[in-house]
């Protein structure tokens, strides 16, 4: 990986990580744009988004993040990898194949958490097009009764429909 840009590798690091840029951004207190232009693009991360992921994720080889030498991960003396979550508890992480790292799904819950609270917002805002939805209904129906009415009075004092 040596002749890989930090673009590259930053992308490798989310891999292996099994995070979408989301997340990772998320788990840095940065925008996912942010993290987008790190990937995707040739923008450079400063050295405080740096020390954001060595102090996240503290199994990333920051030598190899910022220079491509060495391997990606760290490993503790019983061969896994430690990470650090975002409230700062330190985590083992076992090792795979290659010694690449597999992460806990502690953010699982989490996940699912979102996710409920994303579904009650769904919910509500399909009420709340269903009730727009029986407004603009009301809404023509009295648009018809006033034409009717209209019709009605104009053909009751004899004067043309214009």
């Amino acid at each position: 990986m040596s002749e890989t840009t930090i673009n590259q590798r930053l992308n490798f690091l989310l891999k292996e990580l099994g995070m979408k840029a989301g997340s990772f951004a998320r788990a840095l207190e940065l925008s996912e744009t942010t993290v987008r232009n790190y990937i995707d693009r040739t923008a450079k991360p400063s050295s405080e988004v740096l020390e954001k992921i060595s102090n996240t994720f503290r199994q990333v080889n920051l030598v190899w993040l910022i220079t491509g030498r060495e391997e990606p991960f760290i490993s503790d003396d019983e061969g896994s990898v430690t990470q650090t979550n975002i409230s700062g508890d330190r985590n083992n992480v076992a090792s795979g194949k290659n010694g690449k790292a597999i992460q806990k799904n502690d953010g699982l819950s989490d996940c699912e958490k979102e996710r409920d609270i994303l579904k009650a917002q769904l919910d509500k805002t399909q009420q709340q097009v269903e009730h727009l939805q029986a407004q603009l209904a009301t809404k023509d129906a009295l648009i018809a009764s006033k034409e009717e009415t209209i019709d009605l009075l104009k053909a009751a004092f004899n004067r043309p429909n214009t």
